[in-house]
């Protein structure tokens, strides 16, 4: 296949030239999570890269370089003359739980390390919808990545009570909001809804999570009221795909 017929394809396949980064290393992305998912088991041999390169309508240089980024990953080794397979023992993959309980959130939460890129006082709601809660007068606005062990695995637009945010503003800035918001004795959390949708990393997303454009992400919105039905916090989040994982247990009614 030539460069040429590199950039045609399917529309699938020229979705996934649409990003503006490395075509290789959404390839690798690709088949690192046919990986994980258990298509391709430890020790299995791969397809040959030229069926690699037919399926996904690239250029058989471009798969090469891809499979190359996942040995440097340990994820696949090459045998000389055999092909290509799964490693006999992956890389341990650590997972972030987002969990339905809220201790469980409020744990998580607690371990976060925030850092802030963008912050505007005194902002609009988002929008709300009626089921959501009546807006706050005003609300601080904040951008930040969350981090976990030094590695980046959430970018989240938040908007906090203005007011609420006015008591205590050093520990907003430094702090998970949500668990700030906990400590005030005499704010009530009363509900929280959560919404959550699949898609791909553009990419501001990617450069922010370090992942290549249009790797799988997680869009979590959340909307916190309290006591009296006011919306007190905003939070919408993109989780990285490789990284976090929703858990919730569903009991059997008797």
């Amino acid at each position: 296949m030539t460069d040429t017929q590199d950039r045609q394809g399917s529309p699938g396949q020229n979705a996934l030239r649409s990003g503006r980064g490395k075509l290789y290393e959404q390839i690798a992305t690709l088949i690192r999570n046919e990986i994980v998912s258990g298509r391709w088991v430890p020790g299995e041999r791969l397809p040959s890269l030229g069926t690699l390169a037919e399926r996904h309508g690239v250029a058989l240089v471009t798969v090469r370089q891809a499979v190359a980024l996942l040995e440097e990953d340990g994820i696949v080794r090459r045998r000389q003359g055999k092909g290509t397979f799964v490693s006999d023992t992956l890389p341990e993959q650590k997972w972030l739980k987002l969990e339905s309980n809220w201790q469980s959130m409020l744990k998580m939460w607690g371990r976060s390390k925030p850092r802030l890129l963008k912050v505007a006082d005194d902002v609009a709601s988002p929008f709300l919808a009626e089921e959501d809660g009546k807006p706050a007068r005003s609300y601080r606005y904040m951008r930040r990545v969350h981090m976990a062990d030094g590695v980046p695995y959430a970018v989240v637009d938040i908007y906090v009570d203005q007011d609420l945010y006015a008591r205590a503003p050093n520990k907003f800035d430094s702090e998970m909001v949500v668990v700030v918001l906990d400590r005030f004795e005499d704010v009530s959390l009363t509900s929280v809804r959560q919404r959550l949708t699949i898609g791909s990393a553009d990419l501001e997303t990617a450069e922010l999570l370090n992942i290549p454009v249009n790797a799988p992400v997680g869009k979590m919105r959340r909307v916190l009221k309290d006591q009296h039905g006011t919306v007190i916090y905003v939070g919408e989040a993109i989780y990285r795909g490789d990284l976090v994982r929703l858990e919730r247990e569903i009991q059997r009614p008797d």
